[in-house]
C-alpha cells in the first residue's frame, strides 16, 4: 500500500468495521469507536502500531457486545499498547477545530444521520457513530480528512468531509445525551 504523509507523519490506511466480528452483536457493525481508535493509534505512532478495531474490541473488559464508550476505548488502548487515550471532558467546537488545525488527529463521536448522504456509507443512519479525523484543511474547502469505519474501501488514506457536517453530527449527539461538551479523544503524537 502507498505511504501517504501529512507533515512527515504517515496517514493510516482505511480500516473497515464490517470485518470485526463481535460476539453477541448478532452480526451488527458495532466497532466504530474501536476502529476509529485504531486509526488514532496508527497516526500517533507514525504507523509503528497498526491495530485493527477487532483487536481493540477483544481487549475491552468486561466484554461488550454493543458500541463502546470512549472510556472503554481508553482502557482497551492502554492494555494493548500502553498508550493513553486522552478524553477531554469539556471540549466544544473551538477546541476540536484548533486541535485538528494543528494536525494532531481526533476520534470523534456523533449522530450519523447529521452527515449528508453523499458523505455517509449507510442509508439508514439514525445512530451514534465514531470516525477518525486527521486534520482540518481550509484550502480543501473547510474540510476534514476523515476515516469512516463504515467505508469498506481499504485502498485509501481517508476522504474529505465538510467540517460543518462533523460539527452538526457531534453537536447532535451531545444534545441527545443532554450534555454541552463534544465527545472526542486523542493520543498525544509520538516522535517521528
Amino acid at each position: 500500500m502507498t505511504t501517504v504523509l501529512l507533515d512527515g507523519r504517515r496517514l493510516p490506511p482505511q480500516d473497515w468495521e464490517g470485518d470485526d466480528y463481535t460476539p453477541g452483536a448478532g452480526g451488527a457493525y458495532v466497532t466504530c469507536t474501536d476502529t476509529a481508535t485504531g486509526r488514532m493509534i496508527s497516526f500517533a505512532t507514525n504507523g509503528r502500531r497498526e491495530i485493527d478495531g477487532r483487536r481493540i474490541r477483544a481487549a475491552v473488559r468486561p466484554p461488550d457486545p454493543n458500541g463502546i464508550t470512549l472510556p472503554q476505548a481508553k482502557q482497551a488502548t492502554k492494555s494493548l499498547t500502553g498508550l493513553d487515550l486522552v478524553i477531554p471532558g469539556d471540549w466544544h467546537w473551538a477546541e476540536v477545530l484548533n486541535h485538528l488545525r494543528a494536525r494532531r488527529g481526533l476520534v470523534v463521536q456523533g449522530w450519523y444521520s447529521m452527515i449528508p448522504r453523499q458523505y455517509r456509507f449507510q442509508l439508514g443512519a439514525d445512530f451514534g457513530h465514531a470516525m477518525w479525523l486527521s486534520h482540518f484543511s481550509p484550502t480543501a474547502g473547510n474540510m476534514f480528512r476523515n476515516w469512516d469505519p463504515l467505508d469498506p474501501n481499504l485502498a485509501h488514506h481517508g476522504s474529505w468531509i465538510p467540517a460543518s457536517a462533523i460539527r452538526a453530527s457531534m453537536e447532535e449527539l451531545s444534545r441527545r445525551n443532554g450534555t454541552t461538551h463534544l465527545y472526542c479523544a486523542y493520543i498525544p503524537l509520538q516522535p517521528l
